[in-house]
């Protein structure tokens, strides 16, 4: 960018650029949180960031600054190899420069030209960050286990030497439970649950520590459900200590 351009675009190169608008195009309000764009001077460049939701991929960048209207000519687009120019449209009232950008169908390049040749044209690059698929697709495994953990309920309460596990299906798909006790190092056994029973008594247990966890699934047997390891204990009853009488029966 050289000076002539700086001064014409004058106060609004900010983060932004001149784009008082730059968001998903699903996003309605104008108070978008999180940095989607980013201008680089020196490069003469905007990278453009995609949310963290890889299913969001077009996005809108308006120019409706007055005084960046009054300077500017025309605003092309480079798509293809081939320059293309953005028609002003009714935006809130205004006139605006929209420029509609995909990360399917990429923008390569935008062109702005100034009213009466005020300075050469300007070319700005157009770069792209795409969402981490990866940590996306793990963000939307744990929301879902999540999901799937809170409908099925579960819990247990312990007795003197047993214990009652509570559920219910973790989803539509549901067909049969599984439950497996552990002590210690041991798997000590694996409950198939009956159709239709939504818990599980086991009894005859030691005092002592266990653990188990919860699978479900359908009736393909496929897993729908595993929990991570669930402790409890069997603990022997206290004993209440009783001061004998002394002989002449006072305490």
């Amino acid at each position: 960018m050289n000076k002539y351009q700086e001064y014409l675009f004058k106060n609004n190169l900010s983060q932004e650029f001149i784009f008082s608008v730059c968001r998903p195009k699903t996003f309605l309000s104008n108070n978008v949180k999180g940095d989607y764009g980013k201008f680089e001077q020196e490069s003469d460049s905007f990278t453009l960031t995609q949310d963290e939701d890889i299913n969001i991929v077009d996005y809108e960048l308006i120019i409706d600054e007055e005084n960046i209207l009054n300077v500017l000519e025309k605003v092309y687009i480079l798509k293809n190899g081939q320059w293309s120019v953005v028609s002003k449209s009714a935006y809130d009232k205004r006139q605006v420069f929209k420029i509609d950008i995909s990360f399917n169908d990429r923008l390569e390049k935008l062109k702005f030209s100034f009213k009466n040749g005020l300075a050469d044209d300007y070319i700005l690059n157009l770069k792209y960050i795409e969402a981490d698929r990866e940590k996306y697709y793990a963000k939307q495994a744990r929301q879902k286990r999540e999901d799937l953990l809170k409908k099925a309920e579960i819990e247990h309460s312990t007795g003197n030497d047993l214990v009652n596990i509570y559920f219910q299906p973790c989803c539509d798909e549901y067909a049969r439970t599984e439950v497996i006790l552990y002590k210690g190092s041991r798997m000590l056994a694996t409950y198939k649950v009956e159709e239709n029973i939504y818990y599980k008594a086991i009894c005859a247990l030691a005092y002592g520590s266990y653990r188990y966890i919860v699978k479900q699934y359908d009736k393909n047997d496929n897993l729908l459900l595993e929990t991570d390891e669930i402790r409890f204990s069997i603990d022997e009853p206290k004993k209440f200590d009783v001061m004998p009488r002394n002989v002449n029966g006072n305490c």
